[in-house]
């Protein structure tokens, strides 16, 4: 089984080594990269100044930390999912789950917070005390959305009548709210179709649909497991505060994906206890299931093809991460090292050694008429307009 497991990552981290670098940064990434001055930011430039500045540079910490919370997972599985293939098939669902490869790929705190509530989990788990509380600690400097981690163990501490655990937690995370805060402003709006079209994104709509049934069945139940609490109180709580205002979604998906091992759990204890011949709808679920989420892992990997079947490029998922990196080499072919452009891809420039300048003025165009710098990524033609700055 280790075999299996060894070749489920090398091939999910091979793949996603391609899909890296088919990428350049985006506008988010590059904010991280250049302002920001957190945790991901040290992590990003210790890679770069390591391997020089590029895109595979870049997103090799997110990779190394995605491996790790692969393996993370299958430890979890073990404990909570009756056999070690059960197990694999969590780990498998984990890394085909579009919400995952996402946070492998972009520059984003959702790596980081998947690796320590897994790391959180497993001490729990493995019945490693000391450890548990002292990563509850830690997980406060790693983002501000693990508030809604302590709040999901502060409901499991009451449930399993843990005064430690639940007044740790209730400690935790009215500190979280007093130093981060959580913004309840704007104009009242609901955004609750929104959210659940995220989920679905982010699970696929299959499996999103057995996440929910998941969190009723195990809600009617007598034994509640830890990742139980996680997974509904994230739901529940991101379904509720979307009915008045939008969330940033991407900061509490990380604590639904890691819920692989309680719906492999709860799935193959319903296939298994029914007759072959009653086994069909379950079978045509899991290979529907299959199917979907092997498709959309490879559009994601290779979603550059996609331009061939895309009349609107600008409709692409991935269109904001595509073009600037082969600009920019453009660019230096022509000797060029600064331009004056939009603010966004001055960023973005920024990171490929194009600084900004007041020779040149950079626009970008939406045709051929007029341009005199053409970029092709696949199917994909951008036009820019390169000229040079009157001096007053």
């Amino acid at each position: 089984m280790k075999k299996i497991v060894a070749l489920v990552l090398i091939f999910d981290l091979l793949a996603l080594l391609y899909g890296s670098s088919t990428l350049s940064i985006g506008i988010d990434e590059a904010k991280i990269y250049f302002t920001h001055t957190n945790l991901l930011y040290y992590l990003t430039h210790a890679s770069t100044f390591v391997f020089g500045q590029n895109d595979l540079a870049l997103r090799l910490p997110l990779l190394i930390l995605h491996v790790l919370s692969c393996i993370l997972l299958y430890l979890l599985a073990l404990k909570i999912t009756k056999t070690p293939k059960d197990a694999l098939f969590s780990l498998i669902l984990f890394v085909l789950l579009p919400g995952s490869v996402a946070s492998a790929l972009l520059v984003n705190q959702a790596s980081l917070v998947i690796l320590m509530s897994l790391l959180i989990l497993c001490a729990y788990e493995y019945e490693k005390k000391y450890s548990f509380y002292v990563l509850l600690c830690l997980a406060f400097f790693v983002d501000p959305s693990v508030m809604i981690l302590y709040l999901a163990l502060f409901f499991f501490g009451f449930y399993k009548k843990d005064a430690l655990l639940w007044s740790v937690t209730l400690i935790l995370f009215g500190l979280c709210l007093s130093f981060y805060g959580f913004d309840t402003g704007g104009k009242p709006k609901t955004y609750f179709l929104d959210t659940l079209g995220i989920f679905a994104a982010c699970f696929s709509p299959l499996v999103f649909v057995y996440f929910f049934y998941v969190i009723y069945r195990i809600a009617l139940s007598d034994k509640k497991p830890l990742l139980w609490f996680v997974m509904a109180t994230t739901f529940v709580f991101c379904c509720l505060v979307s009915i008045r205002q939008k969330l940033y979604l991407e900061d509490f998906l990380p604590f639904c994906v890691i819920s692989t091992p309680l719906l492999i759990r709860t799935l193959m204890q319903s296939y298994r206890v029914r007759l072959p011949n009653l086994r069909v709808k379950y079978d045509i679920f899991i290979q529907c299931s299959l199917i979907f989420l092997i498709l959309c892992y490879a559009a994601i990997v290779f979603n550059t093809f996609l331009y061939a079947f895309i009349s609107n490029p600008k409709k692409h998922f991935a269109y904001n991460y595509h073009g600037v990196k082969e600009l920019a080499l453009k660019l230096n072919e022509m000797g060029i090292k600064g331009v004056k452009t939009n603010e966004n891809l001055a960023l973005r420039l920024k990171f490929y050694g194009i600084d900004s300048s007041k020779t040149y003025r950079l626009i970008k165009l939406d045709s051929a008429k007029n341009s005199n710098i053409k970029v092709q990524i696949a199917s994909l033609q951008e036009y820019y307009r390169l000229e040079r700055i009157k001096q007053k």
